[in-house]
């Protein structure tokens, strides 16, 4: 016999990210695969962001100009200079948080 459960215990909502978080989720992939600017990258490097998550990140790092969406590919994402100093500035942050992780 199957049993209902109330909807509070059975419902575990994702954590949500914000719009502008989103979009640094998507540099950081950038930043990841150490593309310079004006480099690409395909929709299949952003495995990683969840499908919710992924057309608002979009969005967001086009709005902060950190990318551009390629004019005749829609999967293809271009870094611009914005997004590569963008990146470079989180990118530090990222290496020296995962240096003292390491090291610590």
């Amino acid at each position: 016999m199957t049993s209902i459960l109330p909807h509070s215990e059975y419902s575990v909502m994702a954590h949500t990210l914000s719009d502008d978080d989103a979009g640094r989720q998507i540099l950081e992939i950038f930043v990841r695969n150490k593309v310079q600017a004006s480099g690409t990258l395909r929709r299949i490097h952003f495995f990683d962001v969840r499908d919710g998550d992924f057309q608002r990140g979009i969005n967001s790092a086009v709005a902060n100009r950190w990318i551009a969406v390629h004019h005749r590919d829609r999967y293809r994402y271009i870094l611009t200079e914005e997004g590569y100093a963008a990146g470079r500035q989180t990118g530090a942050t990222y290496v020296s948080t995962a240096v003292s992780a390491v090291s610590g």
